[in-house]
């Protein structure tokens, strides 16, 4: 490097010599600046956790979650043996009685009711597992809301940073390819 300098800098080539100099500074700063990301550990998930927002952005930028709509709530809590359950719920849900008793007949009315009830709440239990080299943390469904989602596995990306767990994933929106992400805020664990 010495002599490229002392070659360089007795001649036509300073700005060259310059410009170099000031790219391989730029790109030590930048190095400096970055400090190693701590991995998310297993510890850290533990607990229960209240969902604050659903971010979704897809190829036109943000949107309102297609299922959930603006605003949901719900809490998610891994238990340290293992298990887990997660459930939650649209805002504006329809406004339905709670029944004396599981009802033997329906009205046409009262099936509408329960599928816009049912298409406004999501849960399930099961049990979990955590990849502390890929972030990755799998939910196996033991039984779900949604019968045909048992025995399923969802593996999703997973953060924690000050108090707030989020969940990464990609899926398909009606316009192409999304980012959906989960945020939650810790209720209660070993932090909280």
């Amino acid at each position: 490097m010495n002599k490229i300098v002392a070659h360089l800098s007795g001649s036509a080539h300073v700005p060259i010599l310059l410009c170099f100099l000031v790219m391989a500074s730029a790109g030590y700063s930048a190095a400096a600046e970055r400090t190693p990301t701590t991995r998310t550990t297993r510890q850290e998930l533990i607990g229960a956790w209240r969902l604050l927002r659903i971010e979704v952005i897809g190829p036109a930028g943000p949107v309102i979650d297609p299922f959930y709509g603006a605003d949901p709530i719900g809490v998610i809590i891994y238990d340290p043996s293992g298990w887990m359950s997660v459930q939650i719920a649209g805002r504006h849900r329809p406004a339905m009685d709670a029944p004396a008793a599981r009802p033997t007949h329906e009205t046409h009315r009262d099936a509408r009711l329960k599928a816009a009830v049912l298409d406004t709440y999501y849960a399930y239990f099961g049990t979990w597992d955590y990849d502390e080299s890929t972030s990755t943390v799998t939910h196996h469904v033991k039984t779900s809301l949604i019968p045909g989602e048992t025995g399923m596995s969802y593996a999703q990306t997973v953060t924690v940073d000050g108090g707030q767990l989020v969940f990464t994933t990609r899926r398909q929106l009606a316009g192409g390819a999304a980012v959906q992400k989960k945020v939650w805020q810790r209720i209660s664990g070993p932090e909280g």
